[in-house]
């Protein structure tokens, strides 16, 4: 899902590198993320007025895309009630490209994934030149990453791999399994729609021991000559669970008492085309996590505050 999947998905890459920047969240507390998500489930609430029609993505074969999306984060971080001020961070912008080399019969759509660029952008003169050298280091390390994937002409993934640059580090790798096709996609409903029409996609998702449900909800706003416009609203929510950090030191534990995220955005599709030409969305969260040491009564309660806009754009 583009919405909850791209925002979701390459925030932790971004705020990793910016961790040395916010030095009020241990990197060790941060889920790193880890792609162990379960295929999306959709429910049509409404088809919508007539006309109606089947959302299928067509695209031809060698069609190209590159698409630009621009990552701002604000976050604000407590431990054990005393509060640091809310901080803007470095945004990211980062370039990807997408070739289609194959339609099987069965409208099953091959291509090819590339990661051509990565960079801050936005105002950095208040930040230690230390801290945006390490963020940009981290960001570069994306670019070259590439690879060759499947999915359906609902935009389900079917499978596929990445192929990694020499030098690239296995949490980077890690990383980018988890920026799935699926999170590069919008699934459409199989049936017929129309405009007005509302469908809800359920995922899990695990981020590196976290279990996070994910509900995305779309309303069909326009449909024009293969033109398809949609609002969406996201929810995500997570139990309270253990959590293992091999950085924890012997005897400790970690335990996450919530996560909630909400947000919305609006985007343009073309069924000729394999990703959007265009989305904009917000989103915002609060984790709490309790850490307890061996030895030591002294609870630390971790609150993070993290509000999110992403924007993608046809380059």
């Amino acid at each position: 899902m583009v919405s909850a999947g791209w925002a979701i998905e390459l925030s932790p890459i971004v705020t990793k590198a910016e961790s040395r920047i916010v030095a009020q969240q241990p990197a060790s507390l941060a889920a790193e993320p880890d792609r162990r998500s379960t295929h999306p489930k959709i429910e049509l609430l409404n088809p919508g007025a007539e006309p109606r029609q089947q959302l299928r993505l067509e695209p031809a074969i060698n069609v190209k895309q590159a698409r630009v999306i621009t990552l701002k984060i604000e976050r604000g971080t407590s431990v054990n009630a005393q509060s640091s001020p809310a901080l803007k961070l470095p945004g990211a912008v980062m370039t990807f490209e997408t070739k289609v080399t194959k339609i099987d019969a069965n409208g099953d759509i091959h291509y090819e994934f590339f990661f051509a660029n990565a960079d801050i952008a936005g105002d950095t003169a208040n930040f230690p030149a230390t801290a945006i050298d390490a963020l940009r280091s981290q960001l570069k390390k994306m670019v070259g990453v590439k690879g060759s994937f499947i999915m359906d002409n609902r935009s389900f993934d079917k499978g596929g791999k990445f192929i990694y640059p020499e030098g690239v580090d296995s949490q980077l790798k890690q990383q980018f399994q988890q920026i799935s096709k699926e999170q590069l996609s919008l699934p459409l409903p199989a049936e017929a729609v129309g405009k007005g029409a509302k469908w809800r996609v359920f995922s899990a998702s695990n981020f590196n021991g976290i279990n996070v449900n994910n509900i995305v909800t779309y309303e069909l706003t326009g449909l024009q000559d293969g033109v398809v416009t949609l609002n969406s609203s996201i929810e995500q929510q997570a139990n309270p669970q253990n959590l293992t950090r091999p950085q924890l030191p012997a005897g400790a534990t970690l335990t996450l008492k919530s996560f909630v995220g909400q947000g919305g955005g609006e985007f343009i599709i073309r069924l000729d085309q394999l990703q959007p030409v265009r989305f904009i969305m917000s989103f915002n969260s609060h984790t709490e996590i309790v850490l307890k040491n061996p030895g030591n009564p002294e609870e630390l309660t971790f609150k993070t505050q993290m509000s999110m806009e992403m924007t993608l754009d046809s380059k």
